[in-house]
Order: C-alpha cells, then sequence, then structure tokens
C-alpha cells in the first residue's frame, strides 16, 4: 500500500463481496476515497495490466505517478488527475520480493536479478550501466544477488542506496552502496554479520535501520536487536581496494605514463598501509610503483594534513594502450581508518607515429 493524493492504494488484495464471496484479486489496485484511508469498495478498483500471469509485489509512488511492481513487469500509472491511467510498462523491471525497492528523494530504487534501478519521475535509468557501458559485471552482480533475499535501502545523510543480504545461511556480509551524488559502486566484504536480517527501514528522522537475528538459544523465541546502518570511520579496515577503470586518455594511439600523483592525508605519524600498483593494457595489477630514487613504493607514508606524493612508473608504462592504477592494503596489515585521496593525476605524453 502506499499514499498518494491523500488516497491509500493498495494491490494484491483479498476482498470479500455484499454476498460474502471471498476474491483474491492479486493483479489488482484498489483505491480508498479522498481522507477515508480504511474503505475500500469493488467500484473503485483500477486495472490497468490484469490477466498477464503476474501478480503485484511492491507499490511505490513519486512524483504523482504510481508504480506497480509485478514480478517480472514494472508498470507506472500517472494519479495526477482523479483518473488514473497506464502511462508506460518496462519489461523486466520487476521485482520478486517487497524488500527489493526503497523511495529516496530522488526517486524511486529497487533491484532484480538484472540490475539495479531508480526512476525520477521522467525515466527509469538504469544504475549498472553509465554511458553506455555497464560498470558492475553481470557475474559480479549475479554472484551478489539472489531472489527473494537481497534488500535495498536508501542512507539519506550520505545519499546512497545500500544493498545487502537478508535471509541466508550462506550470507558472507558482503554489501554494495550506490552513491546517487558521484554515480560509483563500492563493494564490502564481510561488511556485515551472517546472521538473518530483517527488512531495512528509514526511521523519524531519516536513519536507515535494520534488525538481526542476535540470540538463537531460546528455542523459537529468537532474540532480535535493532541497529541503524552507519560507517565508522574509527576502525582500521582490511580488505581494502580501490581500483580505476582503464584509462586511454581519448585515443588507442601508443603513449607513455612517467608517473602518478596522489593528494592525500591520514596516519599521521605512522605508515597508512597502502599499497599502490598499476596495470597496463587490460593487464593485472601486478605492477609497482618507485619514488624518485627508483626504489618500490610498498607503503605509502601518513600525513596529518592534505599532502602530494609522486609515484613512478616503470620503464613498462612506456608505448602502451591504457593505463590503471590500484590501491589496496598491505598484505596481512589494516588500512588505517582516516585515510582520504582527494584527487589523482595522470602525468602521460602521446607517442608520435613513425
Amino acid at each position: 500500500s502506499v499514499l498518494l493524493n491523500r488516497r491509500i492504494y493498495i494491490g494484491n488484495v483479498k476482498i470479500k463481496d455484499i454476498n460474502n464471496s471471498v476474491k483474491v484479486l492479486s493483479d489488482s489496485i484498489f483505491k480508498s476515497r479522498a481522507n477515508k484511508f480504511d474503505s475500500f469498495t469493488l467500484d473503485r478498483r483500477i486495472d490497468v495490466a490484469v490477466g498477464d500471469g503476474e501478480d503485484i509485489i511492491r507499490l511505490a509512488t513519486y512524483a504523482d505517478r504510481l508504480l506497480q511492481f509485478k514480478q517480472n513487469t514494472l508498470h507506472i500509472i500517472n494519479a495526477t488527475k482523479d483518473t488514473e491511467f497506464l502511462e508506460s510498462t518496462h519489461k523486466f523491471k520487476g521485482v520478486s520480493h517487497h524488500n527489493a525497492v526503497c523511495e529516496t528523494d530522488y526517486g524511486v530504487a529497487w533491484c532484480n536479478a538484472h540490475g539495479v534501478y531508480i526512476y525520477d519521475g521522467e525515466q527509469v535509468s538504469e544504475l549498472l550501466i553509465r554511458n553506455g557501458i555497464r560498470t558492475i559485471s553481470h557475474t559480479t552482480w549475479n554472484t551478489f544477488y539472489k531472489d527473494g533475499e537481497t534488500m535495498i535501502g536508501y542512507v539519506p545523510d550520505t545519499k546512497q542506496l545500500l544493498l545487502i543480504r537478508g535471509v541466508n545461511s550462506s550470507d558472507t556480509g558482503n554489501i554494495m552502496i550506490y552513491s546517487l551524488i558521484m554515480g560509483s559502486w563500492t563493494k564490502g566484504t564481510a561488511r556485515l554479520g551472517t546472521e538473518d536480517k530483517t527488512n531495512l527501514i528509514n526511521m523519524w528522522d531519516g536513519k536507515l535501520i535494520y534488525g538481526y537475528e542476535s540470540d538463537t538459544s531460546n528455542g523459537s523465541a529468537h532474540e532480535i536487536t535493532i541497529v541503524p546502518w552507519k560507517v565508522d570511520p574509527s576502525v582500521a579496515i582490511n580488505n581494502y581496494k580501490i581500483e580505476t577503470k582503464e584509462f586511454n586518455f581519448g585515443t588507442e594511439a601508443k603513449k607513455k605514463v612517467s608517473k602518478i600523483r596522489i593528494t592525500y592525508r591520514g596516519a599521521s605519524g605512522g605508515n597508512t598501509n597502502i599499497l599502490p600498483k598499476y596495470a597496463i593494457n587490460n593487464g593485472s595489477f601486478e605492477h609497482s610503483f618507485q619514488d624518485d630514487n627508483g626504489v618500490a613504493i610498498i607503503n605509502i607514508v601518513g600525513s596529518a594534513d592534505w599532502t602530494e606524493i609522486d609515484l613512478f612508473t616503470q620503464s613498462n608504462a612506456n608505448n602502451i594502450r591504457s593505463f590503471s592504477i590500484q590501491l589496496t592494503d598491505v598484505s596481512g596489515e589494516d588500512v588505517a581508518s582516516d585515510f582520504e585521496v582527494n584527487d589523482i593525476t595522470m602525468i602521460y605524453r602521446t607517442k608520435s607515429v613513425k
């Protein structure tokens, strides 16, 4: 159910008519009269797509539009006037579970086996694809997503979508986060416990919360702990990895990448435990950066203030077509909790054609 224009819309209902006959209308929507939120009658039934073999899983609303999610199909219904009408239909944009949908101040976001999407009041956008290029591979998404278990929630403070697994004995606590500001994805490994979890909801103050099964010692009387989702910057982490895309600098011509300049801060008085590496020509991140004396950089020194470090490449970064960077943790060490990167600059020269 959703509240829209001072009416409640409900879908997938069981209703008893005046003859006490019970009907299950799994693909129909009913609406209440204005300000009468608990009364539904058969004459206020809305059927925009019935008899298609799909049930309504979830209703959501944004910008005077009613989003009807079925198992395989999304119907967007225009409710700006007294009479609702079907505005558009989107195949393969349905959901398998009602917790796969959340509402944000940017629009309605959801996920299914094919990807992650958002409707902004005008169009449906695929968040796993940017500028016609898939940013998260189908294999990576297939490994993370599971029908009926993957849930999505919205973090208003950071403008992020949080995706987690719910009930699954094989869950490893992995998460995925999408920044609505940056349009970027982050994957977290073992960031949540493996306990069964409730759905993600927003409190009255906007905080995103969920519950997890914290005690199973009492038989069927399981103990549930409710906690807010938060990122604790005071905790050092391992399994840290940031990888840039493959940069060809706008041309397939060969070029020489001479050095990388990173502006960073963190781990004052010690090491950041960040190990920088690079890859060439879509290869693996197996090449080490060097300092200006030709010594391999194996740990970036910490700094309380923003500082720059020049990372020089080796001779193999000459006559290449593409280049990418990886920042990962030093083996066996936790990355400093306050490590931040402000910008990365690549210094290169396009080779002349001879």
